[in-house]
């Protein structure tokens, strides 16, 4: 785990020193209606998941679209969350752990509120999206258990943005229910 950390925080590095090159270079140029950026963070199993996963992580990318008229932005998303399971996870080997993923493509509306011309304005954001779970791990023979399948799901939550010299940061907090597998993401990410 301290491997994966000192990546996570190598990678978060190089990200933020890119976009800050990039909003160095940016220009006075009018706004154009759409953005690219990424996500990062921690992804909490609660319910039914929170039994059988620990903590884990997310990592994924994102595209939004602002139509000047309207008050809502759109919000594309592709992401990749990670959790360890714990011993037990598989009811028929109950000293098997592993790991469960998954893999969303979510369509999402974020309503901004607040001044407009505000350096840090919160936001509410909800969706709908579809959801491939997955878990594996290895049994003691050498072989290993696996199981995936894939649903549609909904989110809700909030969030702040703020806006830097040609790029904005984010914090946001999601409640993801999908299935029988429910989950909060607390994602901090960029967009330019």
């Amino acid at each position: 785990m301290p491997r994966f950390f000192g990546r996570l925080l190598l990678g978060t590095g190089a990200l933020l020193i890119a976009v800050t090159a990039h909003a160095q270079g940016t220009s006075n140029a009018p706004a154009r209606p759409w953005k690219i950026g990424g996500t990062l963070g921690a992804t909490i199993p609660v319910g039914d998941f929170s039994n059988v996963a620990e903590l884990g992580w997310h990592l994924g990318g994102l595209f939004e679209y602002k139509q000047p008229s309207l008050p809502v932005t759109w919000r594309g998303e592709i992401t990749y969350h990670r959790n360890s399971l714990k011993n037990g996870a598989f009811a028929e080997f109950p000293d098997v752990g592993g790991h469960a993923s998954v893999l969303d493509l979510v369509g999402n509306a974020l309503f901004p509120f607040g001044d407009a011309a505000s350096k840090t304005r919160p936001y509410l954001i909800a969706g709908l999206g579809v959801y491939h779970a997955s878990s594996s791990g290895d049994l003691e023979s050498g072989n290993s258990i696996s199981r995936s399948d894939t649903n549609f799901g909904v989110n809700l939550g909030g969030g702040f943005n703020f806006n830097l010299s040609g790029f904005e940061t984010f914090a946001e907090l999601r409640y993801h229910i999908v299935s029988n597998t429910s989950f909060i993401p607390i994602s901090f990410g960029f967009k330019f």
